[in-house]
């Protein structure tokens, strides 16, 4: 009954498509999670605090945010961009007072959705290997780990991707 009910929460979050009216909000968000990540190095928790002139500026580049807002205060963003048939999907982060009610679930059924509905082939995402959290999820809902670098130097990263489209 217990997955039943993970199952019913998962649901009932609504994921909904930000615009720049919302970066100074997604801006808040970022700068209550991204300086607290202590498993990045600094440099790149500096570079995920992004303005809210940095936000408007992506979204016009194509990136597409996406957030749950409970109570009327956002506090769940990813973005996504779609580079030929693969969706790419980054910038998770929740507010730390709202982790652990599957909201990261409720975001990666999302991004699902949405590169399916774009008529996408993947989705692609990368992962700490440190995170142990963030590799349950990945391998929770069919990602392979398919490629492992350092993204910035002293950062190694594991690619993940799950195949949504057509040959799915």
């Amino acid at each position: 009954m217990r997955d039943v009910r993970k199952f019913i929460d998962i649901q009932r979050y609504v994921v909904e498509k930000l615009g720049v009216e919302d970066a100074s909000e997604i801006e808040l968000l970022f700068r209550l999670v991204w300086p607290f990540a202590e498993e990045y190095p600094a440099e790149w928790r500096r570079r995920r605090c992004l303005s809210s002139e940095e936000i408007i500026r992506e979204m016009l580049e194509g990136y597409c945010y996406f957030g749950i807002r409970l109570d009327r205060k956002l506090v769940a963003v990813y973005k996504a961009k779609i580079e030929g048939d693969i969706c790419l999907g980054e910038h998770l982060s929740i507010h730390p007072d709202y982790r652990g009610r599957g909201l990261a679930k409720a975001m990666y059924e999302h991004i699902l959705r949405f590169a399916r509905e774009r008529g996408c082939v993947s989705v692609r995402v990368n992962i700490l290997p440190t995170q142990i959290a963030s590799v349950k999820i990945v391998k929770k809902y069919g990602f392979r780990k398919i490629k492992e670098y350092e993204q910035i130097p002293g950062m190694l990263v594991h690619l993940y991707e799950k195949i949504v489209g057509r040959d799915e």
